[in-house]
């Protein structure tokens, strides 16, 4: 857990990075960007040989800490449909989910002892990066970003803090992920001028690397963080 705290901190920390590309603006400020890559749910289908209907893909396995697992998908059940379409084989099921991006929410009808039920699903991301990008420093001000936001502590134990240097008025979606995209917690909120800084309790949270989003109509902020008691 130390040697990934310590990575952790060295990426995060790392902020001499910058790209050559031409920015029409006097001064270019560095930020640090969390990119996520492939949609992961978290199962392994197969063909049912046995079953009562004869549409669907069956889940062999469900992986633990995914969003499969977050949304209780067990071995055995049968997705008969992924956002209204059917699906019959691995294939369809896997060519449906992989369109899609991670954090995006898909609906899921699966077949279960006898029954039909209806899932909501956060899909999540097979890696998570930190990259970095160049851009103008008004604009980096004018949103959410590294230049106007400090998240601390780090790493947190009961609460992590978010403070703001500006803030323009407007309901923000604030949301924590595991490292893989499994939703941990969201909520919206009104921010204005008096509401500077937020705090959000993690200390039912498991130790860990989590990533914090925070996000309005136009622009969106995110950032990972440690939660450790050590």
């Amino acid at each position: 857990m130390k040697k990934q705290l310590l990575f952790f901190t060295t990426v995060l920390s790392f902020m001499s990075l910058t790209f050559a590309q031409s920015l029409d603006c006097e001064n270019t400020c560095v930020l640090d960007k969390v990119v996520h890559e492939g949609t992961f749910l978290g199962v392994y289908f197969g063909t049912p040989c046995d079953k009562e209907t004869e549409k669907g893909v069956v889940v062999l396995d469900v992986i633990e800490n995914t969003a499969a697992f977050d949304n209780n998908f067990k071995a055995y059940d049968i997705v008969m449909k992924i956002n209204g379409i059917e699906v019959n084989n691995r294939g369809d099921a896997i060519e449906i989910i992989t369109a899609y991006n991670p954090f995006d929410v898909v609906s899921f009808l699966i077949y279960r002892d006898g029954k039909n039920m209806t899932k909501k699903v956060v899909l999540g991301a097979k890696t998570t990066k930190i990259v970095q990008e160049k851009v103008c420093c008004e604009m980096a001000l004018s949103s959410l970003s590294e230049n106007n936001i400090s998240v601390y502590p780090s790493p947190a134990r009961e609460h992590l803090n978010i403070s703001f240097e500006t803030i323009v008025q407007d309901n923000y979606t604030f949301g924590i992920y595991m490292a893989n995209g499994v939703l941990v917690k969201q909520y919206d909120k009104m921010l204005d001028s008096g509401s500077l800084k937020e705090t959000i309790p993690v200390n039912k949270m498991e130790d860990g690397v989590y990533i914090l989003r925070i996000s309005n109509k136009e622009n969106t902020f995110s950032k990972l963080f440690v939660v450790s008691r050590e």
